[in-house]
């Protein structure tokens, strides 16, 4: 199976040209996503607040009720120009595409769209299972998505069936590893809980986003690592499921 991995779109709607032409030939069998369609400086600067202070910040209602207008847009566009491709779409959400209903209801409109934080999805005799968001101090699905590591390990522990050779992690939290540092805040954003499941559960594959500074692969254990890196920033990966090999573009010149 031939897949193209993407993550933290944040609204780079530039890359649609760019990648139509990149992905031309490529005879793509599934493509998955790892979360952050959305951009915002606010709620990013609110999810680091919580990192360090353990708090929620709490939204009025009129400020959700706008940005519901907007999100529910930018996801509708997001969700064209991936379908364009033809063929089935794999995600889970970042931790600012939140609240994750609002996500959700707007994929409910595209049937070749499957959140497999709702439902794992089956394709090519592998079963995509996961979960979006951020792993932090507290369980939050408001101004952005947050979860604690035991609440992310309980739901994901849940999903795993009797072949682990055959299974793909889908997160958008990376593990800590090779491929977890963020420059955005100079440090390295990897979860512990997601090693923990990666560790007891070993799947075939753990896709990854979040840390925009380090795109590329690592191994744990048997489980092949994947950070695509920064969509916004023309950067993709190309798997192919049966070889293990996984190719890293040049990044297209957004």
């Amino acid at each position: 199976m031939k897949i193209a991995l993407f993550a933290d779109y944040h609204g780079g709607d530039r890359v649609w040209p760019l990648l139509e032409e990149a992905l031309e030939d490529q005879r793509l069998d599934l493509i998955v996503f790892a979360g952050d369609i959305l951009d915002s400086a606010e709620r990013e600067a609110e999810w680091q607040k919580v990192r360090s202070t353990g708090k929620a910040p709490r939204k009025s209602k009129a400020e959700s009720e706008h940005d519901g207008v907007i999100d529910e847009l930018i996801y509708r566009e997001f969700f064209i120009n991936l379908t364009g491709f033809g063929v089935p779409i794999v995600f889970v959400p970042g931790h600012l595409d939140a609240p994750t209903a609002r996500l959700n209801e707007t994929a409910k409109g595209f049937p070749n769209v499957h959140n497999v934080q709702t439902e794992p999805f089956e394709v090519a005799g592998y079963t995509f299972i996961g979960w979006g968001g951020a792993v932090g101090p507290v369980d939050v699905d408001a101004s952005f998505y947050c979860l604690k590591g035991k609440t992310l390990k309980k739901h994901l522990s849940s999903g795993f069936g009797s072949d682990p050779d055959q299974t793909v992690l889908l997160v958008h939290t990376p593990p800590i590893s090779r491929v977890d540092l963020d420059p955005a805040v100079d440090d390295h954003v990897g979860a512990k809980a997601i090693n923990e499941v990666i560790e007891k559960h070993q799947p075939a594959f753990c896709f990854c986003g979040h840390a925009h500074g380090t795109p590329g692969q690592d191994t744990l254990g048997p489980t092949v690592v994947v950070n695509p890196g920064p969509m916004f920033r023309g950067r993709y990966a190309l798997i192919n499921t049966e070889q293990h090999r996984v190719l890293f573009p040049t990044p297209l010149k957004v």
